[in-house]
């Protein structure tokens, strides 16, 4: 399932939340909620928006007070920035208290398919890549915890840095993440409290549906410089509502071949093949419809695809209605729903004369093979149907623009 990011105003909120402690920040969107921010206190600000390396495109900005903040944002609002060779807006801001402290230390969560991997350094800050071998790694299976005589192992012997260790471990088992790195955490110098300056986090958006309870209604934003169209909006939160897969993103909206497909491996080799087949420019869309959705699910998804590739007016298109083989997605049900829609589109699908061409396999394969195969004669819908004793790609052979 897809691993996303999510901002470091929210992260470092629900960690606070986690621990049962406040965490004093703004997250700024606009030009009248900065001016909420307390007087009397020195301000850290920075975007907040999915992408790293601030201090070094000098979009972090210390030490200062109200005034100085607001002035500094105002300068920064909106603007456009080249980011990685990614341009967008600046339209997302982090102010957090500015906090005295000395050492700085370095430490992240990442989960792989048999282990998590947690890597350390006494030695945290922006370079840290760059300095890789001052960093400590341990493997933690999966299914077992993190223990303060394995951090031992890599030299950690102080338990304020132990304690903090195993709380933010605690805290990324808990709330369903795939990386959590701060970088640096550190001490306030006079208090001892815990102050995180950096936090990076991603999430499985497939957890959604298990963490509801504990994400609530956290925000999964658009990485820096993508503009989300409303059907891709629409269909990333139709997702958080079930625990099937539905995503969705536009490649080329006046494209001719269109897809639904099912499946990471699936989706990747369709697209794959079409571009070996020399239609790339052609793909309207890329993504899955998978892990067993339900008919109303199916249908929704169905519903946003088809008024996509409608919209651009072009005639003489192909939607590909492929999956590899189901190993528990029920082939009747899904066809079911896209049939729904098949009946609710006809007229559009007559005018811009659009061809279907589908390949699918396996339980109640025959079943739902046949459904569409006979709504689609019915409807009077050209159709090409293919099951699993043919390669998945080959119905793409069919394809003639």
């Amino acid at each position: 399932m897809a691993q996303v990011g999510i901002r470091e105003f929210d992260a470092k909120k629900m960690y606070f939340d986690f621990i049962g402690k406040p965490y004093n920040a703004y997250k700024i969107s606009d030009s009248n909620s900065i001016q909420s921010i307390e007087e009397n206190r020195t301000y850290v600000i920075k975007p907040d928006m999915l992408f790293g390396k601030r201090w070094k495109y000098w979009l972090v900005w210390v030490n200062l007070d109200k005034n100085s903040c607001i002035s500094w944002f105002e300068e920064k609002f909106q603007k456009n920035m080249q980011i990685s060779w990614i341009s967008g807006n600046l339209d997302v801001f982090l102010i957090e208290d500015f906090i005295p402290h000395n050492e700085e230390y370095y430490i992240s969560f990442s989960a792989e398919r048999d282990f998590d991997i947690v890597n350390f350094s006494f030695e945290g800050w922006i370079d840290v890549e760059e300095n890789w071998d001052t960093v400590q790694s341990l493997q933690i299976p999966v299914f077992q915890d993190l223990t303060e005589n394995q951090l031992e192992e890599i030299w950690i012997s102080d338990i304020k840095i132990k304690d903090t260790i195993i709380s933010l471990w605690n805290y990324y088992k808990t709330y369903g993440f795939v990386y959590l790195e701060v970088n640096p955490f550190c001490f306030h110098k006079e208090t001892g409290d815990l102050v995180l300056l950096d936090m990076v986090a991603k999430i499985d958006d497939q957890e959604f549906f298990k963490q509801k309870h504990h994400w609530k209604d956290l925000e999964i934003p658009n990485t820096f410089g993508f503009n989300e169209n409303p059907r891709e909006e629409y269909i990333r939160k139709l997702d958080q509502e079930t625990w099937a897969s539905l995503k969705f993103k536009v490649l080329n909206k006046d494209a001719k071949i269109w897809t639904l497909l099912a499946g990471w491996w699936g989706s990747l080799a369709v697209t794959d093949s079409l571009g070996a087949l020399w239609f790339a420019d052609e793909i309207g869309n890329y993504w899955e419809l998978s892990w067993n959705p339900n008919r109303d699910f199916t249908k929704a998804y169905t519903r946003a695809l088809f008024e996509q590739m409608l919209e651009n007016k072009i005639t003489w298109k192909y939607l590909i209605i492929a999956w590899a083989i189901a190993n528990f997605t029920d082939i009747a049900t899904t066809f079911a729903g896209i049939i729904d829609i098949l009946e609710e589109k006809q007229t559009e699908i007559h005018e811009q004369k659009i061809q279907i061409l589908i390949r699918r396999g396996w339980i109640n394969e025959k079943k739902g093979l046949e459904l569409i195969k006979i709504a689609c004669q019915k409807l009077e819908i050209p159709c090409q149907v293919a099951d699993s004793s043919e390669y998945m790609t080959d119905i793409l052979k069919e394809i003639k623009i």
